[in-house]
């Protein structure tokens, strides 16, 4: 376990250095409290690459992914990366990636950019060399039967799969049994437990119990239902938070809106209001850069993929609100993944409007064919950052399941 450690810490190093031209084995080797030379084979043992092989592979993805998410030009990506020259910058992105910078901008330029694209490459690497009796299952096959077995219930952690990469583990001859999906975010590995089977939920909570891991699990009981079921297996719960999941499949709702309200849909061509909106909250970058490619996508580029629908809140001409209804996709299937409202002047904020802009997207969500979830109105937020006081089922919306993040221990 203290060698996978190292090699996390290793990890984030190489991550947060990876532009730094001068890095060398050496200061990786010596970060991470090794020799060079049983470092790298050390390295290598549990992520599948030698250790300047991943910081040249983790620099040509931090490239990959300026020339997808930024305006810059491929010089100035080329010296970011810590190249001395378009041409060396090319010929190394050519031999990762098969294909030249301005190609890779070019095919890209209408697809959406996921986390998992640019992280988690070596978390199964890691864990199968850690824990000997973990098997990989196949991403496609587990997206796959999570739709099929309950595309309700399954769905958010189907597009969490494809949208945060990483990896499906599990102990046993199936998959289907239960499984693990694990990710890395900051210097925590997630890992949500797939099963409906709590003695092998409990094998999972006791094989990842140090403080490397964030694990979660998903039912729909309650809390000490929950409880009593895994102290039954040695495991006691001494604090179980949790999220509830909730979809809407229910007809559109019938709407009137607020008196002097309107809300529509916003386009590239709204971009300067949008702007003189974040300008008003007093938050402009990144936002602002992020919705204008979005829209740039959507609106120019006729991109059949998004990942974020925006829609104002108008009081006459004025712009007075916008809400947020994220999209995300997994083996055609497409959920929005929350609804957020937020308002410029807070003279604005009514619990009608939050509802009726709720109700609104939601309408516009089903339109679409893609499936209304919500985890975060439902969710535990501090009362200030709530989009209105309502719970989402009060509106029709129903629980599908519960993820449940436990903290506990063996006994």
């Amino acid at each position: 376990m203290e060698n996978s450690e190292l090699i996390t810490k290793a990890i984030q190093y190489i991550n947060k250095e990876k532009k730094n031209s001068d890095i060398s084995i050496e200061d990786v080797a010596a970060n991470a409290g090794f020799s060079t030379d049983y470092f790298n084979r050390l390295f290598l043992a549990h992520t599948g690459f030698n250790v300047m092989e991943y910081v040249l592979f983790t620099r040509l993805k931090s490239a990959a992914l300026d020339l997808r998410m930024s305006e810059k030009s491929i010089l100035e990506i080329a010296l970011d990366c810590g190249y001395t020259s378009h041409e060396s910058f090319s010929r190394a992105f050519k031999k990762q990636y098969g294909i030249t910078p301005s190609e890779y901008r070019k095919k890209y330029e209408k697809a959406e950019c996921w986390y998992g694209d640019f992280h988690n490459d070596t978390v199964a690497a890691r864990l199968t060399h850690e824990f000997k009796q973990l098997k990989v299952a196949d991403p496609d096959e587990i997206r796959e039967y999570l739709l099929e077995k309950d595309a309700l219930k399954w769905g958010y952690m189907a597009v969490t799969t494809k949208v945060n990469g990483g990896a499906g583990l599990y102990i046993g001859d199936d998959f289907r049994r239960g499984f693990v999906w694990f990710y890395e975010i900051g210097d925590k590995i997630w890992g949500d437990i797939i099963s409906e089977d709590f003695a092998l939920i409990s094998e999972y909570l006791k094989l990842f119990s140090d403080d490397r891991f964030e694990m979660c699990l998903f039912s729909s009981d309650d809390v000490d239902a929950v409880t009593s079921a895994l102290l039954e297996y040695g495991i006691k719960i001494n604090e179980l938070n949790y999220f509830d999941e909730c979809v809407y499949s229910g007809a559109p709702y019938e709407l009137t809106a607020p008196e002097g309200i309107t809300m529509r849909e916003l386009r590239y061509d709204d971009l300067e209001m949008i702007s003189a909106y974040f300008i008003e909250k007093g938050s402009v970058s990144p936002k602002i850069d992020y919705y204008k490619r979005e829209l740039y996508k959507r609106d120019i580029l006729k991109s059949d993929e998004m990942t974020e629908l925006l829609f104002g809140i108008f009081s006459e001409d004025r712009l007075i609100g916008m809400s947020y209804g994220g999209l995300q996709y997994a083996n055609g299937f497409v959920l929005n993944n929350c609804i957020y409202t937020d308002f410029a002047d807070k003279a604005f904020k009514d619990e009608a409007l939050y509802r009726y802009a709720f109700k609104f997207v939601t309408n516009a969500i089903l339109e679409k064919g893609v499936l209304p979830f919500d985890d975060f109105q439902t969710a535990c937020l501090k009362p200030e950052n709530k989009c209105g006081s309502f719970n989402s089922v009060d509106l029709g919306y129903r629980l599908v399941n519960r993820s449940y993040r436990p903290k506990y221990e063996i006994i």
